[in-house]
């Protein structure tokens, strides 16, 4: 059902029932005794040792804040294109001094559309904007080198957990200038910015807060969610990032599949064998998928290759068809020790991988170990960074393809880089089916992490590329026929535009083995292609690009106890499918190079930005606005503390 505008509280509450996050608070946790069926929410726990992650440590709190904005500051359902006026022409610009302004986008009509808007009323605030388009890919070669002024992103969580989003707002992980580990927004928050420096000084204390006290314990999770709400408040002071909206995603199948729709962990967490029952008349399952890269856990980029790596790889967790509950999966059973860094997994006896091997704590050593330390991982923040598994680094020249040691242009001096040292790595197999992982640190999060793809298990030494490993295959062979332990197994896939990608059901799989045969799923970039197919019935599963939506041929029949929204759309072509709303714990949003942007540049894009406006118009009512970044379903304290915080009475 569209969303009233007036951000009325039933609204709101249908938007937040999905997969039951309504009720999360920033006491989410995912630490217990045992791994059975473990939910998010942790139990009781216990505290931490004092200092470096302790919750029962000291907290510096906010005596002295800095944070001065009481609510949402720059207007709610509404364009103050007079406030952007006033606030650039108090920074000395005007009609003979106007700012040019350098916005790059991803490839999208809809961010097109709104893109003009924002620029033909920031005319009347002196300030030029030149628009360009990037991929996605680009568009984070480009922002990561930092030759950008504002562009356009969106981050859906890894885990669900305000920690998660709040950390892309931590001053030192938006610089990505010689920090191979930097993963936030690319926001360029230096000290030197064009910011507050207190400001600044401000969100990473606040951060320091979150991060050293990770205890499963009330007080720890009043603190993490205390500061949590603190940085978005600092967000706001110094525009540093503008949340636009919270996407919704919209399932659509024919009645002749037996399908239960992914939570809000998004359809790239969910396996399918989970989510499709069963298809009447049919024997295999027909989907659409754009392009993708590879097909190997630790290089996954996007979304495409996500979904596909779920069906033929399986991690020892895993999130229960994309909720936010965490069950296990080639792990039976686990122990947390009493200072939440080290966790003991017993491995399931007797599951294969799809070449007839059995899966064992080994594997598991080596699949993680190549996640941190391969060359060719493009994950490798989630165990160094995110997760924070115990290692150590070393300093080695830079080579190239052919083993020449590659010289710095500006020194003349070798090129050289941080590496992590393999042996290291704090995983280790202490029995066949025992496997232990070191923490650096507590971290209230780590199954929900160790539920991502890119910790999947793969065949011990099947690819050469790390220390100790002649390997089966090359990267290049394995990424494109992969060797899994998953639900589903590789067949072929043809790569690109109008390509293929296949997949029949692994009949000894260790879990619940698919009710049909496969998985055939075609490859089309073109949003009015796949629907195309999709109308045509070649797709049993699909959507509807919102340049073809019609919000009067929605309806809705009932909100489900997952809080999913499900009814039936009319398609143009006569016919009646059906379809369930279920809204992503995600946040689509336009930042800043802080260094290259001046404050009141930022803030006067704020002020003429409506969000409600843009839902409306842009969307048909198809997503949420946004001001907060942190998504209301995991906001400390829960939807109604979402609302009262940019919103107060």
């Amino acid at each position: 059902m569209p969303r009233d505008t007036d951000d009325s509280d039933t609204s709101r509450r249908r938007f937040l029932k999905a997969t039951g996050t309504a009720t999360l608070t920033s006491a989410i946790a995912g630490c217990g005794s045992n791994g059975g069926g473990t939910d998010t929410p942790g139990g009781d726990g216990g505290d931490t040792p004092d200092g470096d992650g302790g919750g029962g440590g000291t907290d510096t709190g906010t005596d002295g804040s800095p944070i001065t904005v009481n609510g949402y500051p720059y207007g709610i359902g509404e364009a103050k294109v007079g406030e952007a006026k006033r606030v650039m022409e108090e920074a000395g610009y005007g009609p003979d001094n106007r700012y040019t302004l350098d916005w790059l986008q991803y490839t999208s009509p809809t961010w097109s559309e709104m893109a003009s808007t924002i620029a033909s009323r920031l005319e009347a605030a002196y300030i030029d904007m030149n628009q360009s388009e990037a991929a996605f890919s680009p568009l984070l070669e480009t922002t990561r080198n930092g030759n950008h002024e504002a562009y356009t992103l969106g981050w859906v969580a890894d885990y669900p957990g305000p920690q998660n989003f709040v950390q892309l707002l931590d001053p030192p992980n938006t610089v990505y200038t010689d920090n191979p580990s930097a993963n936030g927004a690319r926001l360029f928050w230096t000290e030197d910015a064009n910011a507050d420096p207190e400001v600044r000084q401000f969100m990473v204390d606040q951060y320091k807060r979150i991060e050293n006290n990770p205890a499963d314990t009330e007080e720890a999770a009043k603190i993490r969610g205390e500061a949590a709400v603190n940085m978005e408040e600092g967000m706001w002071q110094e525009a540093a990032l503008i949340p636009i909206f919270q996407s919704v995603t919209e399932g659509m199948w024919y009645d002749y599949v037996d399908y239960n729709p992914p939570g809000s962990m998004e359809p790239s967490r969910a396996k399918a064998n989970n989510s499709v029952a069963g298809i009447e008349g049919k024997s295999r399952l027909s989907t659409l998928s754009g392009t993708f890269s590879s097909l190997d856990p630790i290089a996954s980029g996007n979304t495409e290759s996500g979904g596909k790596i779920m069906d033929m790889f399986d991690a020892l967790t895993n999130y229960r068809n994309g909720t936010t509950e965490i069950e296990n999966l080639l792990a039976k059973e686990y122990e947390v020790s009493d200072d939440f860094t080290t966790y003991t997994f017993t491995l399931k006896e007797g599951a294969t991988f799809h070449d007839g091997s059995e899966v064992t704590a080994q594997d598991f050593v080596y699949s993680i170990k190549r996640l941190m330390a391969s060359p060719n991982s493009t994950n490798s923040k989630f165990p160094l960074s995110v997760l924070g598994i115990e290692h150590e680094t070393e300093t080695v020249e830079v080579t190239d393809d052919e083993g020449n040691t590659v010289t710095a242009t500006d020194t003349g001096e070798p090129k050289t880089t941080e590496r992590v040292v393999p042996d290291s790595i704090g995983v280790e197999a202490t029995g066949d089916y025992e496997l232990k992982i070191s923490l650096e640190k507590p971290f209230a999060f780590s199954l929900s992490v160790l539920a991502y793809s890119a910790f999947s298990a793969v065949p011990e030494g099947i690819v050469g590329d790390i220390e100790g490993y002649e390997g089966e295959m090359t990267f290049e062979e394995f990424s494109s026929n992969p060797v899994g332990a998953g639900p589903f197994q590789f067949v072929k896939w043809e790569s690109g535009n109008g390509g293929e990608i296949v997949m029949d059901t692994y009949q000894d799989y260790h879990g619940e083995v698919a009710n049909f045969d496969g998985i055939d799923a075609s490859i089309l970039k073109d949003p009015q292609a796949r629907y195309n197919r999709f109308l045509n019935k070649n797709a049993d599963i699909g959507g509807v690009p919102t340049s073809q939506y019609q919000a009067d041929a929605v309806t809705i029949d009932k909100t489900d106890d997952l809080g999913r929204e499900l009814g039936t759309y009319d398609l143009e072509n006569g016919e009646t499918v059906n379809l369930a709303k279920v809204p992503e714990i995600g946040t689509y949003y336009i930042g800043f190079n802080m260094q290259a942007v001046p404050k009141p540049v930022r803030q006067a894009m704020a002020y003429v930005i409506n969000q409600p406006e843009f839902m409306k118009q842009v969307f048909k009512d198809r997503f949420e606005p946004a001001y907060h970044l942190t998504p209301p379903q995991i906001f400390p304290g829960g939807i109604e503390a979402y609302d009262q915080h940019y919103k107060p009475e």
